[in-house]
């Protein structure tokens, strides 16, 4: 199983420069024959407090990513806004080799203005079973019953995450760390750029490999 995760670089409200962005790290993603390709969350609007206009674009780009996924042959896991009645929800995806959308994911951890997730689901692939979170999903109490109960092999984070410095810290990676403990599978994080990086982490939270900056990270399981 070869996994290549994308720190994206994500303009807020600028979808067709971030599509144009999706697509150039994509193409650079297939040179490793990855299996999966993982982007960030919300990575191709963007999110500025409070507009979800980007949920507008749902279809499109659900059916945009879908084309690459099935063109390719990989899975492609990334983070959208998805309408829903009257509010937004913070979602994440998981396309199949086909195209299909083979499982959907709304986050936990959102804002009152957003609609938020009740549970985590998971998908069989060849590799195993797939859970995904997003983001402060990862530090969410529920997260960790619902995947201890699901008992997934894997799971991968999209994380759009901005701290007030220009990188992440050697405490925030050993907070990471001490979550994947609890939730007890191989973890894929992602985060978009800036500030960038990707990790990855055994199930009892070993870090196993990371990359910094919009660095690719291409890892063998």
């Amino acid at each position: 199983m070869r996994v290549a995760l994308i720190p994206m670089r994500v303009e807020a409200n600028n979808f067709d420069a971030n599509w144009n962005e999706f697509k150039k790290r994509f193409n650079e993603a297939l040179k490793h024959e990855p299996d999966f390709v993982v982007f960030p969350e919300y990575c191709l609007t963007g999110f500025a407090e409070w507009d979800f206009s980007g949920a507008k674009l749902y279809g499109e780009i659900v059916e945009r990513v879908s084309g690459l996924a099935r063109e390719a042959g990989v899975y492609v896991v990334f983070g959208l806004l998805e309408p829903y009645k009257d509010c937004v929800y913070n979602s994440a995806l998981l396309i199949g080799r086909n195209g299909e959308v083979l499982l959907k994911h709304h986050k936990f951890q959102e804002p009152i203005k957003f609609c938020t997730g009740n549970t985590v689901k998971t998908a069989r692939t060849e590799f195993g079973k797939v859970a995904i979170i997003i983001c402060g999903d990862l530090y969410n109490k529920r997260i960790v019953t619902w995947v201890r109960r699901k008992k997934p092999d894997f799971i991968f984070v999209p994380m759009e995450y901005s701290p007030d410095y220009d990188e992440l810290n050697e405490e925030d990676v050993e907070a990471m760390a001490e979550r994947v403990r609890l939730l007890g599978a191989k973890t894929f994080v992602v985060n978009s750029h800036p500030p960038g990086g990707a990790w990855v982490f055994d199930s009892d939270g070993k870090l196993l490999a990371s990359s910094g900056g919009d660095e690719i990270l291409v890892v063998n399981l």
